[in-house]
């Protein structure tokens, strides 16, 4: 009853009013254990069912920006960064995609006027709008593009992990 009723070190104020109770359901018993737990992710290498990160809080994210090339209004940029995390190498990752979607892609350590990386992480830059394209390849959904370089690929991130931004003036792409 401690451990589930009362109050938690973060809130340090009590409910008002709230007694133990005498008896629970089972059902509402196993609901208030889990809300008083906090959230947990573990990264698993699938074949093999090998475990390669268990953290505290959500997973981390694969982010993917897409932007306007400098003085261009039909010309994009696709930013992708945070990889790693999941056992991706950068430098393989760029080459793969641009042999795949005939695009050119750079990879860098240090961006200039971007928020830092950290240590042994880089951020890759691809001419063209891929944002549907890369998370269909990194998801392994092969029928979410259109564009057949999205299939026969060894990544199976969950869809959850991978954030799309789309910047100021980038329409949504008619589906």
């Amino acid at each position: 009853c401690d451990a589930i009723y009362r109050a938690s070190k973060k809130n340090k104020v009590p409910d008002e009013g709230q007694e133990y109770p005498t008896s629970v359901k089972r059902k509402d018993l196993i609901e208030k254990f889990f809300d008083k737990m906090e959230k947990g992710h573990a990264l698993v290498e699938m074949p093999g069912s090998r475990i390669i990160k268990i953290g505290r809080g959500a997973p981390p994210s694969v982010d993917i920006e897409v932007e306007n090339r400098q003085g261009n209004k039909r010309k994009f940029l696709t930013r992708i960064r945070g990889m790693e995390e999941y056992g991706i190498d950068g430098k393989s990752f760029a080459n793969d995609v641009s042999h795949r979607f005939a695009c050119s892609a750079s990879v860098e350590t240090n961006p200039v006027g971007r928020p830092a990386l950290k240590k042994n992480r880089v951020e890759i830059v691809f001419q063209g709008r891929l944002d549907v394209e890369l998370t269909a390849l990194l998801s392994g959904d092969e029928g979410m593009s259109t564009h057949g370089g999205a299939k026969n690929a060894n990544f199976n991130l969950p869809k959850s992990v991978i954030n799309v931004v789309l910047r100021k003036g980038i329409p949504a792409k008619k589906k």
